[in-house]
């Protein structure tokens, strides 16, 4: 039985050190990916650095005025300078006189509401000379 128990007790350490030596290993395999992942991370930092100061130097005012100059047809005008109020451009004319519409007589009826009904019938007294809403609304 004590032999037994030796071959067990070797066997299971054998599975043990294989077990450890697979974690071992793929724990060297992640540390030699994040030391490539860190390297690069840097690399794309050196270069975000390098891009940001040619965009500087290529945004920079001095240069953009200096190639307008030299390729565009462009040039400062001087604007109006503004003391009052009434300097200012004036409105646009209304589309009709103020007074156009002081002797208008129209007579509108209000419109019933009811927004999930059917219109009212019409009215069955031919006596009534404007019972119906389209009649109220044309005055005939």
């Amino acid at each position: 039985m004590i032999r037994t128990l030796n071959f067990a007790f070797i066997a299971i350490t054998g599975l043990v050190c294989l077990g450890l030596y697979r974690i071992a290993e793929e724990a060297r395999v992640t540390n030699a990916e994040l030391r490539e992942a860190r390297a690069a991370i840097l690399q794309e930092k050196d270069t975000l650095a390098v891009l940001g100061a040619e965009w500087a130097s290529m945004t920079q005012p001095g240069r953009i005025q200096v190639l307008v100059q030299h390729h565009l047809d462009l040039f400062d005008k001087a604007a109006p300078q503004l003391t009052s109020l009434t300097q200012l451009p004036s409105k646009t004319p209304p589309l009709a006189p103020e007074n156009a519409f002081t002797n208008v007589n129209a007579v509108v009826a209000p419109a019933p509401f009811a927004p999930n009904t059917a219109p009212p019938p019409p009215a069955s007294s031919p006596t009534s000379p404007a019972s119906t809403p389209a009649q109220l609304k044309t005055g005939t």
